[in-house]
């Protein structure tokens, strides 16, 4: 339907906008860019909308006239000029393309302004302008005109897909109104989907849960129905590429269920989705683990619950159903043995053909401890790159820890070292930290490892030194070590030197190897200050080097490599160099870095004078723990002593404050037992009964707290709070 508007109308005021400075762009100048949009000539015309589309889904940098321009192209399209590109151009600006700017509010803001405009396109005849228009509501917030609208077309729409967009519109733009909707669209003749988003619109509405209500929210899954996969996107919370809506209404379902205390119900409906067989079964599993995935990252009992139903999955005929069970699987960790069974039987493959996903599984398998795993990792050793990985503690999705020595593995790791065509990239740096794990145990296999030392002095010098210290190879491989720090690069040296320095305890070819890679190029300085402040007093010749990069001004050289001299040096000379590090320190505190506020908790009382700059760090979590340690050991000024109240110098933050601080990093920071160790340094060696019940409090929630940024370890982080405050507690 058109809203019959003439030029003029259309173009009101256009020439009174002040228009921003927009610079290069596909529209450079709006206003003329609009009036060609109503050209005579068909082919310029479309080429202007089509130039709208480009500048204002560009990212970087971002259109700065969108919001200027929104008024206008809503007023073309309801007069129907290009109404379908136009309405689906109002559309990608409101929804943010699926990411969202910065102006993104301003932008939804000033499409939802132009709604009453549009609302009549909900009667027209075209099925995508209707379906447009519809999406333009349900990103546009509350709007009681808009569900009104909605209501009045709801008895005229026949289109099924279309009444259930209508209604999912409905239940953002007016829950309630959308629950009057929903009461009569849960009954068994409408549509699958239109049921089950009528079921979310009466449990957001809080109707209690009934068995009418579960069989209307999975009628899609026992329908048969073999539905059309969504487009891939990528889940930045769990770092994995998903295949159902991102808005998916029964995913969501789930999510309202579990949120008003009823996890069971939610599960039982996953349940009753993955136990349907025949058409359709891999869209249903896909949506199923979707749910499943999100509930066991949101709630703490849920992986209990929903860890049996991932055990078929893992080995489903839909490989990205499997992948994603045994993602899920690995997120969950310890909590997933239940499907150790079936994670076995995927790991335990033989003929090669599904490599990958053996890999996958036979990492979690590890994850999880089982017995079973090592056997798997030496028979296929090869062909078990991110198994290795989880061997070793270094999975990305986990902290897992270092797999025990077993003998076929030795063999196999051995057989590895000696046959380079067979190594996946990054196994030789991977089976050298395992080697050294097992310290002594490994010592078959030093003579590998010897001959690695020419091409790869970078790992196998370092694992060399773990097996042989303390044992009776210790001298050959000190005599080997010496010859191969000679001839190496300056680089390479520090490896070598760092190695023999851990194995001999002779620290003079460390510090002439250090001092060689402190005059070097940036990743030489990188490696070579932590381990100067290794050195203790025996670093004293690097000191004067350490000084100079104080003030060392060079590209890529940041703050906290400054931070990392002024530390070395510390761990050098102690309290004879704080004097000389408080003014880098004040710049680096500016600047809110952590490294300076640990820094200064190290260096103590000398540097009192710096503990109003420390306390501004108190309000990220990225530094506040850095900032509170720092803190609390500005208030003593000797070992046992009471805490003052106010805490720091001259009293710059109360006791309780610092304690509440201290509390917001155990919820929601990734450092737990250290933030509850500064609790109990706060309580004077024990923790403060009001910071304990804070604690019980925390670890009732049923709820994980909410991701900060991308962390994709959000369920072992949780994990890891819940295991250290009850440990806190037990004590």
């Amino acid at each position: 339907m058109t809203t019959h508007l003439n030029l003029e109308e259309i173009f009101a005021g256009l020439d009174d906008v002040e228009w921003p400075h927009i610079g290069f762009s596909y529209v450079e100048f709006p206003a003329e860019k609009l009036r060609t949009i109503v050209s005579e000539d068909a082919e310029v015309a479309r080429e202007a909308v089509g130039d709208f589309w480009a500048a204002m889904n560009t990212r970087a940098p971002r259109y700065r006239a969108t919001v200027e321009c929104i008024p206008f192209l809503a007023r073309l399209s309801a007069a129907g000029v290009f109404a379908r590109e136009l309405l689906e151009l109002l559309h990608s600006v409101a929804q943010g393309f699926n990411q969202p700017r910065d102006d993104q509010d301003e932008l939804v803001a000033a499409v939802a302004a132009e709604l009453p405009l549009l609302l009549p396109r909900l009667d027209d005849p075209d099925e995508d302008n209707r379906r447009w228009t519809i999406g333009i509501i349900a990103l546009c917030g509350r709007s009681r005109e808009a569900a009104e609208a909605i209501r009045a077309r709801w008895t005229r729409e026949r289109d099924p897909d279309l009444r259930t967009e209508l209604l999912n519109a409905c239940r953002h733009a007016d829950p309630e109104i959308a629950a009057e909707l929903s009461v009569a669209a849960i009954a068994p003749q409408e549509a699958p989907e239109l049921r089950l988003a009528a079921t979310l619109s009466l449990v957001l509405a809080e109707a209690p849960w009934t068995p009418e209500l579960a069989a209307a929210a999975t009628a899609w899954a026992l329908s048969g129905d073999d539905v059309e996969f969504a487009e891939r996107w990528f889940d930045t919370s769990t770092g994995d590429w998903k295949e159902t809506d991102q808005d998916d209404k029964f995913v969501e379902l789930l999510g309202l269920l579990a949120g008003r205390g009823a996890l069971a119900e939610a599960a039982a409906l996953a349940r009753t989705v993955l136990a349907v067989d025949g058409p359709g079964e891999g869209f249903r599993r896909r949506r199923a683990l979707a749910g499943i995935d999100e509930l066991c990252g949101e709630y703490r009992g849920a992986p209990v619950l929903l860890a049996p139903l991932l055990a078929p999955l893992v080995a489903d005929e839909d490989e990205t159903v499997a992948e994603q069970a045994l993602a899920v699987l690995h997120r969950i960790g310890p909590e997933g043995r239940p499907a150790a069974d079936a994670v076995l039987a995927v790991a335990d493959s033989r003929d090669g053909s599904d490599d990958e996903l053996a890999d996958q599984a036979l990492g979690v398998l590890l994850d999880l401890g089982d017995p079973r795993a090592l056997p798997l990792l030496a028979r296929d050793l090869p062909r078990r790159g991110k198994a290795l990985e989880v061997a070793i503690g270094r999975s990305w999705r986990g902290a897992g820890s270092t797999a025990p020595f077993d003998p076929a593995l030795l063999d196999a790791a051995r057989d590895l070292l000696r046959n380079p065509d067979r190594r996946s990239t990054g196994a030789l740096r991977h089976l050298c930290s395992l080697l050294a794990s097992w310290g002594a145990e490994a010592a078959p296999a030093l003579p590998e490892l010897y001959s690695l030392l020419d091409k790869h002095p970078q790992h196998a010098p370092a694992a060399i030194a773990a097996i042989a210290a303390g044992t009776d190879a210790a001298a050959e491989a000190a005599a080997r070590l010496t010859a191969l720090a000679d001839a190496a690069s300056s680089y390479d040296r520090m490896f070598v030197a760092d190695a023999l320095h851990k194995l001999t305890g002779d620290t003079a070819p460390l510090v002439a190897a250090l001092g060689q890679g402190l005059a070097g190029v940036l990743y030489e300085l990188r490696y070579a200050m932590p381990r100067a402040g290794q050195l203790g007093a025996a670093g004293e010749p690097l000191l004067p080097r350490l000084r100079e990069l104080l003030v060392y001004d060079d590209r890529g050289w940041a703050a906290d490599d400054r931070m990392a001299a002024a530390g070395a040096m510390y761990a050098i000379a102690g309290d004879a160099v704080a004097d000389e590090l408080l003014p880098v320190l004040s710049i680096a505190l500016d600047k809110r870095s952590a490294a300076a506020a640990g820094l200064v908790r190290r260096i103590g009382v000398p540097a009192a004078s710096l503990a109003p700059q420390v306390v501004p760090l108190l309000g990220a979590l990225r530094t506040a723990l850095a900032a509170a340690g720092a803190l609390l050991a500005l208030a003593r000024s000797g070992p046992g002593e009471a805490l003052p109240n106010p805490v720091g110098s001259d009293g710059v933050i109360s006791h309780d404050d610092l304690a509440e601080v201290l509390l917001t990093i155990v919820e929601y920071g990734g450092r737990t037992e250290a933030a509850i160790a500064l609790l109990r340094e706060l309580g004077g060696g024990t923790l403060e009964p009001a910071a304990a019940d804070a604690l019980r409090r925390i670890l009732a929630n049923e709820r994980r707290p909410p991701p900060i940024g991308y962390e994709l370890d959000r369920i072992r982080n949780d994990q890891d709070r819940v295991a250290a405050i009850g440990a806190a507690l037990a004590e």
